[in-house]
């Protein structure tokens, strides 16, 4: 019995009773790591990572943007380059119509003075034609007066008969 008592007396080992079994300290430890390491990449890495990302969004907005600015002004631009190239078709619409209008008028204002200048010489040929008319007129008169003279001054000088003085009027007509 003795050692019945003693057996029971002294306990055998009792199995320790551990509150974290070891998968259980494994499993908080890890998460515990894993908190402080976000803790840790939150405050030193995650600020700058976002940061930069939020860095890189404005600079893609602001391309974009800058983008739409630019298409907007080539837009706008090629609307006044058409506008331009429009306005430049007018004004050498004009022009070629105004040399036109000045090409015609400057012929009509030469046709116009050439026959200015032509009814000028015309005048002038008549005037000089009507001037000879009158000159030979004048002589013609001169001389008629002259053989009226001297068939006159032959009629008397003679006293001839009628048939005479005819066969002379006669030929005195045909030497005119």
């Amino acid at each position: 019995m003795e050692n019945t008592i003693e057996q029971t007396q002294v306990p055998e080992a009792a199995p320790k009773l551990n509150v974290f079994p070891s998968d259980v300290l494994m499993i908080v430890l890890t998460w515990v790591t894993f908190f402080c390491l976000l803790a840790l990449l939150h405050k030193f890495a995650w600020k700058p990572i976002l940061q930069g990302l939020q860095n890189r969004e404005k600079e893609i907005r602001d391309a974009l943007e800058n983008a739409d600015k630019t298409k907007a002004q080539l837009v706008q631009i090629e609307q006044e380059r058409l506008k331009i190239l429009n306005e430049a078709k007018t004004q050498a619409v004009l022009i070629i119509d105004q040399g036109r209008k000045t090409a015609k008028d400057l012929a009509a204002d030469i046709e116009a003075k050439s026959r200015q200048h032509a009814q000028e010489i015309t005048q002038s040929a008549h005037e000089e034609i009507e001037g000879e008319r009158q000159r030979l007129l004048k002589s013609l008169r001169q001389e008629s007066a002259e053989v009226a003279i001297s068939l006159a001054t032959k009629i008397i000088q003679e006293n001839m008969d009628q048939e005479k003085n005819r066969r002379l009027v006669s030929d005195a007509i045909k030497q005119l």
